[in-house]
């Protein structure tokens, strides 16, 4: 019979949530953080308020709603475990922060007002960009407490689709800047392509709720752990 060596990890293995009310929270936030950017589609509103037509043009609140529940859940799922925690609270509170700043930027547009459209569509963009990264760091956290290899999978995928989500989201700016019609198609792409990486996120949360290697509560390491 194989003898596995105790992993050490550092960070602190009682957090103030346990895992089945992590799970709850991001199960509750992800429906509206993915539905969010689709009903309305706040892309062709924009399309619409840009060029002086009637709209119903808005930041995708929807989605930041739901946001502030995965936030809650990923901080308090590795609470105080290392550097991942950091790039959580960092990428949550500037989340929080990018979002703020796009409803500022939206009553500043106006038709052909493109400055604010590009300053609007930025936020909104690094809001998504900085939310997933902060998914990305509690997957990853969950992927080395772990001994499932699908876990350290879905993180580099997330890692890929986020990093090509708002490189698409980057160029479409610019297109708005140049006032070229391609900043349409490329935002609805950013947007596709967000909602895939968040859909990989949700597949992380249904990886971390069914592995048995980090333990049911979350709160008592496994065997292949010690802590320090």
């Amino acid at each position: 019979m194989a003898v596995l060596e105790k992993k050490q990890m550092s960070g602190f293995i009682n957090p103030r949530w346990m895992k089945p009310k992590c799970v709850r929270f991001w199960e509750i936030g992800a429906i509206p953080c993915i539905l969010g950017v689709w009903m309305p589609d706040f892309v062709g509103q924009y399309a619409l308020k840009i060029a002086g037509q009637p709209n119903h043009a808005f930041p995708p609140f929807i989605t930041f709603v739901g946001a502030l529940f995965l936030f809650a859940a990923c901080a308090h799922a590795i609470e105080e475990m290392g550097w991942h925690y950091k790039i959580v609270m960092i990428s949550g509170w500037s989340a929080i922060a990018l979002a703020g700043l796009s409803v500022i930027f939206h009553f500043m547009i106006g038709p052909g007002s493109y400055v604010m459209l590009a300053l609007t569509v930025l936020c909104i963009g690094l809001c998504a960009y900085a939310a997933t990264t902060m998914f990305y760091a509690t997957i990853t956290k969950a992927a080395e407490l772990g001994m499932e290899t699908r876990m350290a999978n879905d993180q580099k995928i997330v890692l890929i689709l986020n990093h090509v989500a708002i490189l698409v989201g980057a160029i479409a700016v610019v297109t708005i800047l140049m006032k070229s019609p391609l900043w349409v198609p490329l935002l609805r792409l950013t947007v596709v392509l967000f909602t895939f990486a968040w859909i990989a996120c949700r597949t992380g949360v249904y990886f971390f709720k069914t592995d048995k290697s980090i333990g049911v509560p979350f709160a008592q390491p496994p065997d292949e752990q010690f802590w320090v």
